[in-house]
C-alpha cells in the first residue's frame, strides 16, 4: 500500500496529541510536524520516530529543538521522499543504496513549484541531507532489510554517524556559495512590483504614504532589517504597536524583539519610517481584515501582523505563510523581468536575469551593505554587528560567508545602502535605544 502522506502540525499542546515512541503519553509541542496517511489518518512510521528523536528535547514536557519553520521544511522534504517511494511501490524498509541513488537522480530533474525552474543546487543538497539523516536513523534502529553503510564523522558537536552512499549531486562551487547583493535598481524594481512605496519625499522631508501592501512591507523588513522570511511571517502586530517612535527622526532605527531559528530571541534595528508604516498597516488594513474574519468565522485574533487580503471570507485575515510570501515574490520577479525586457537596455536585462532575485537575497543585500557601511564609518569589528543583527550563533558563519562575499562584492561597487524614494535616495543612520 502506498504511503500517500500529508503533513500534520500540532497547533497547541493537547492531550489528544500523543507521542507514540519512547516518550509515550507526552503531549506534542505546538509546531511539531509529522506525516500521516491520507488513507486512514495513521501516523507514518518511522518518519515520526525520526522527528521525535531529532527535533524534540528530552524531558517531561518536550519542546521543539529547532524552529517551527525548520520542522516544516524537513517535513516537506520527507513528504517528497515518501511520494518517491509511492511511485516505485516501495516502503521505507526497502530503502537500499540503489534506491537512494535513484532518488538523488530524480532531484536534478524536479522543478521548483515557486520558480518553475530546476531546483537550485542548495535545495537539492538540503533535501538529500534530510533523507540521508532519516535513512541513517533507520539503519541505527535496524529498520532496513539491506541497510547502507554508515561512516563516523567528526563535527563540532562530537562524533556522528552519517550515511556512506556515493551519489551524484550538482556541485556547490564558490559561485554558488558566494552571497551577492542585489543591484540597487533591482531592489527598487522588485519592491515596486510588490506594492506602493510606504513613504514619500516632500520638500526634503520623509512622509508616510497613504497605504502599502503587506507584501511590500514584508520585503522592506527583509531589506532594511535583515530579517528572514519566516521571521517576518511570524512577527506579531503587538510588537509593532508597542514600539515607541514618537518624536524620533524617521531615518534612525529602533530595535524590536524577533524570534529566529531555534526559537532564539534577538533585537533587530528597524527604521522608524518603516515601523510607522507597519503601525499604520496594523491599525488599518490588517484590523479591517481581522474584523471581517471575526464576523464571518467567529475566530479570535491570532496576533500575526501580516494577513491575507483576499475576497474569499474563508481565507481573508489568515496569517501570510512563508510559502504564500514566496509565491507573491516570484510573481513580482516575473513582472519585473518582463518590464525590463521591454526596455532597450539589453545589458541591464541580461544582468537582471543572472541575479538571484529571492526574498533571502534581500537579507543578503542588507548584510553586505551594512558591513561595508559600518566598516567605512570606522567600525573595526563590523562583522560582529552584522552577526548580531542576522542572528547567527557562530561568528564563523558570518565571517566565512558574509565577509568573503562582502570583500568580493566591494571590489565591484562602492555604493552604500540607500532607500530610493521617488528617485531621491537617502542614507540610513543610527540606531536609537
Amino acid at each position: 500500500m502506498a504511503y500517500d502522506v500529508e503533513i500534520c502540525t500540532a497547533r497547541a499542546i493537547a492531550s489528544e496529541a500523543i507521542v507514540t515512541t519512547d516518550v509515550r503519553g507526552v503531549p506534542l509541542p505546538e509546531g511539531f510536524c509529522f506525516l500521516v496517511s491520507r488513507y486512514d489518518g495513521t501516523i507514518v512510521q518511522p518518519a515520526f520516530e525520526f522527528f521525535a528523536d531529532s527535533h524534540l528535547t528530552v524531558g517531561p514536557t518536550p519542546k521543539l529543538a529547532c524552529s517551527k519553520n525548520t520542522t516544516a521544511a524537513i517535513a516537506a522534504d520527507l513528504t517528497d521522499f515518501h511520494h518517491f517511494l509511492d511511485a516505485r511501490k516501495k516502503r521505507v524498509s526497502d530503502v537500499d543504496e540503489d534506491l537512494l541513488r535513484s532518488y538523488a537522480d530524480t532531484l536534478t530533474d524536479l522543478d521548483s513549484v515557486v520558480t518553475l525552474d530546476k531546483l537550485a543546487a542548495a535545495t537539492i543538497h538540503r533535501r538529500w541531507s534530510t533523507v540521508a539523516k532519516l535513512v541513517a536513523f533507520c539503519v541505527r534502529r535496524g529498520y532496513l532489510r539491506k541497510p547502507p553503510a554508515l561512516l563516523s564523522k567528526q563535527t563540532k558537536r562530537g562524533t556522528v554517524q552519517v550515511l556512506d552512499v556515493g551519489v551524484s549531486l550538482p556541485g556547490l562551487n564558490d559561485a554558488d556559495e558566494l552571497i551577492t547583493a542585489l543591484h540597487p535598481e533591482t531592489v527598487v524594481g522588485i519592491l515596486d512590483e510588490l506594492g506602493p512605496n510606504p513613504v514619500t519625499a516632500l520638500n526634503g522631508l520623509v512622509e508616510l504614504a497613504y497605504a502599502s501592501t503587506a507584501q511590500r512591507l514584508m520585503a522592506e523588513l527583509c531589506y532594511h532589517a535583515g530579517m528572514r522570511r519566516a521571521e517576518v511571517c511570524d512577527l506579531k502586530a503587538q510588537t509593532v504597536l508597542e514600539t515607541r517612535t514618537e518624536g524620533r527622526n524617521p531615518l534612525t532605527a529602533v530595535a524590536i524583539p524577533v524570534v529566529g531559528k531555534g526559537n532564539k530571541k534577538r533585537s533587530v534595528p528597524v527604521p522608524v519610517w518603516l515601523l510607522e508604516s507597519l503601525r499604520d498597516y496594523a491599525i488599518g488594513a490588517r484590523q479591517r481584515l481581522i474584523d471581517r474574519r471575526q464576523r464571518h468565522q467567529k475566530l479570535k485574533d491570532h496576533g500575526v501582523l501580516f494577513v491575507l487580503d483576499v475576497k474569499n471570507s474563508k481565507h481573508a485575515g489568515k496569517p501570510i505563510t512563508p510559502q504564500t510570501f514566496d509565491r507573491h515574490f516570484a510573481l513580482a520577479k516575473d513582472r519585473l523581468l518582463k518590464r525590463i525586457s521591454k526596455e532597450r537596455d539589453q545589458a541591464r536585462y541580461e544582468s537582471a536575469q543572472r541575479e538571484r532575485i529571492t526574498i533571502h537575497a534581500l537579507r543578503h543585500t542588507f548584510a553586505l551593505y551594512t558591513y561595508m557601511e559600518k566598516r567605512a564609518n570606522g567600525d573595526m569589528d563590523a562583522i560582529k554587528y552584522v552577526q548580531s543583527v542576522l542572528g547567527h550563533s557562530l561568528r564563523d558563519t558570518t565571517e566565512s560567508i558574509y565577509l568573503r562575499s562582502a570583500n568580493a562584492f566591494e571590489s565591484e561597487t562602492r555604493e552604500s545602502i540607500r532607500l530610493h524614494i521617488e528617485g531621491q535616495p537617502f542614507m540610513r543612520t543610527s540606531v536609537e535605544a
